[in-house]
């Protein structure tokens, strides 16, 4: 019995174990260039994270457990992209119930309402560098607004795969060329274009901007909706601390200001202070 047999068999003698993957050694996201690298399935929330690394008749065996409930819980909320794509490689060596099975296909995926919250997070951060790109490019700082704008637009594509209703993957500019060329385009413009790089960025910022302003609407659904989800006024630090936009990790100021500025929303007061300051909360529009 060699080696891998004989340490699948006595994880198959072990009640808490659902399932057993094994990663390529030969692929790029195994985290240990030495060993054969395995996803142990249990059925214990507390095995998550814990990685082992063992020697096991002097072969170097490297163990990562991972949780039924975890992955129940990433067909809801979203699992770790990584961990979402080396489960998504791994191969299936033994499947009780097959379990694993029917799993990576619903990680697979994308519900409407986890596709609509990926867009939201990654539009706010378009907004973000963005940003930071016009302010580097102002004020002279080509190389930072150079980082700035491979960042927005590296933000843009993975909006654009999500739009496609798949998930990004590692080789992401390999994915975009299939799914949009033009945005492929802007990023090969970026990259190899003969002219300036002060010319490149201007042009890229134009590019972005256009962009922006012709896909607010469909892009902060996921904010729209959870909005309408109250009659009254949503103050800013009420939107900020709501659990399901702390837990899609939206930049909720840049959103909230870009939906102003695209009539989406209105700005309202909603609280009197006693020293005449007054507290403002936003409502949707139409």
């Amino acid at each position: 019995m060699t080696v891998r047999q004989t340490y699948l068999k006595n994880l198959q003698q072990r009640l808490d174990v659902q399932a057993v993957l094994v990663l390529n050694d030969s692929d790029m996201l195994v985290p240990f260039r030495e060993g054969i690298f395995y996803f142990v399935v249990v059925n214990e929330p507390q095995a998550d994270g814990k990685i082992r690394r063992m020697l096991f008749q002097e072969q170097v065996i490297i163990e990562q457990q991972i949780s039924t409930w975890q992955l129940e819980k990433g067909v809801i909320c979203g699992l770790d992209e990584r961990l979402a794509e080396m489960l998504r490689r791994a191969e299936i060596v033994w499947d009780k119930e097959h379990y694993m099975k029917q799993m990576k296909l619903r990680l697979a995926s994308l519900s409407s309402s986890l596709q609509k919250k990926h867009i939201c997070k990654e539009y706010s951060q378009i907004l973000r560098f963005f940003h930071e790109t016009k302010e580097f490019l102002q004020q002279g700082m080509m190389l930072d607004a150079h980082h700035s704008a491979i960042q927005t637009i590296h933000y843009l594509a993975r909006l654009i795969v999500y739009e496609a209703g798949d998930h990004p993957q590692p080789a992401l500019w390999t994915q975009v060329k299939q799914i949009d060329p033009s945005i492929y385009k802007l990023y090969e413009e970026l990259s190899f274009n003969a002219e300036a790089l002060e010319k490149r960025i201007e042009l890229l910022v134009l590019a972005i901007e256009f962009w922006i302003a012709s896909r607010t609407k469909e892009s902060v659904r996921y904010l729209v909706e959870l909005m309408e989800t109250k009659s009254g006024p949503w103050r800013l630090e009420e939107l900020m601390n709501h659990p399901m936009i702390q837990e899609a990790e939206i930049e909720i100021p840049l959103v909230i200001d870009k939906m102003l500025q695209r009539l989406l929303i209105q700005e309202i007061v909603c609280k009197e202070g006693g020293n005449g300051d007054r507290e403002t909360g936003f409502i949707l529009m139409g």
